[in-house]
C-alpha cells in the first residue's frame, strides 16, 4: 500500500501559492500487527480540496520514477533498500515488505470481511469499485495512476475512515521500527536521514528541517506515537497549519 513512500525533490514540493488554503495518528512492532475491527462507530470523511491536494502530492512524492504511475515492483525495490541500509532483521524486513507490497490487499480484505459480517463500514465492488480495481492491479503487478489512487482513497474514507487510519498506522509503524535501530522507542535525525535516503530523498538539509518540524517537543528525538500521528494528520487532517503541511509548504 502506497502510504509512506516519500521522496522530496524541490520541483515536487508545494509552494505556499500551490497549497492555498490546504492541509495535509499510529502502530506495529517489528512485524505487521493484526488490524482489528473496532466496536466504535464508523467514522467517515469528506475529502476537501485541501485534502485532495495533499493526497495528490503524496502520490507524486511516491512516484520516484516521475512517470505518473506507481507499481508493486517499485516498492519491492524499496524494501530491499531498507534491508541493505539498516541491516534489518527478518521480522523488520518482512513488516516493511508486507505493507509496501500487500497493504492494499490487507485493507480490502478487512473491509470485505466487515461487509460479509454485516458490519457498518464494510466494502464491496458496489461501494468501492475503484479501490477493488486498484487492489486487483496491485496483485497482478500492474501500475496505478494518480487519479486511480486519489479515487480509491476517496472511496475508502467515505465508507470507513477508521479502516484506512488503522491500516495506515500499522504500516507507518513498521517504518518507524526500521528507523529505530536501537529498539529504544525513538528515532533520531541520523536514522531518519538514512531512512529517507531509501525513499530517494538525498537533500539532507530538507530532511533535517522535516525532522525538527516533527520534533514538536524539541527533544532531538521522536517517539512512535508522534511520528505516526504526524503522518496520519498529513493524510487526513484539514488543518493548513499541520506540522508536515507547514514543512512541505515552505519548500
Amino acid at each position: 500500500m502506497v502510504f509512506l513512500v516519500i521522496s522530496f525533490r524541490r520541483d515536487y514540493l508545494m509552494s505556499r501559492r500551490e497549497c492555498g488554503v490546504w492541509t495535509p495518528s499510529a502502530v506495529c512492532k517489528f512485524y505487521p500487527r493484526q488490524v482489528t475491527m473496532s466496536s466504535d462507530p464508523v467514522e467517515t470523511m469528506e475529502v476537501t480540496q485541501l485534502v485532495e491536494s495533499k493526497v495528490r502530492k503524496w502520490f507524486q512524492l511516491n512516484n520516484l520514477k516521475r512517470n505518473g504511475y506507481i507499481s508493486k515492483q517499485d516498492f519491492t525495490d524499496m524494501s530491499e533498500a531498507f534491508k541493505k541500509e539498516f541491516n534489518l532483521s527478518e521480522k523488520k524486513f518482512q513488516a516493511i515488505n508486507t505493507w509496501l507490497e500487500n497493504g492494499w490487499d490487507i485493507l480490502i480484505k478487512k473491509g470485505e470481511e466487515m461487509k460479509a459480517k454485516g458490519a457498518n463500514g464494510g466494502i464491496s465492488i458496489d461501494t468501492t469499485p475503484i479501490l477493488i480495481e486498484v487492489g486487483r492491479k496491485w496483485r497482478e503487478n500492474g501500475s496505478i495512476s494518480e487519479d486511480e489512487y486519489l479515487t480509491a482513497f476517496k472511496e475508502i474514507v467515505s465508507i470507513n475512515k477508521n479502516l484506512f487510519v488503522e491500516t495506515f498506522e500499522a504500516m507507518v509503524g513498521s517504518f518507524f521500527d526500521a528507523f529505530d535501530v536501537s529498539d529504544s522507542g525513538y528515532i533520531t535525525t541520523e536514522t531518519f536521514q538514512r531512512g529517507m535516503k531509501c525513499f530517494g530523498m538525498t537533500n539532507t538539509e530538507a530532511v533535517d528541517m522535516m525532522f525538527h518540524a516533527m520534533d514538536t517537543k524539541k527533544e532531538g528525538k521522536i517517539d512512535r506515537e508522534r511520528y505516526v500521528g504526524h503522518w496520519v494528520e498529513f493524510m487526513t487532517g484539514d488543518n493548513k497549519d499541520g506540522v508536515i503541511a507547514q514543512f512541505l509548504c515552505r519548500m
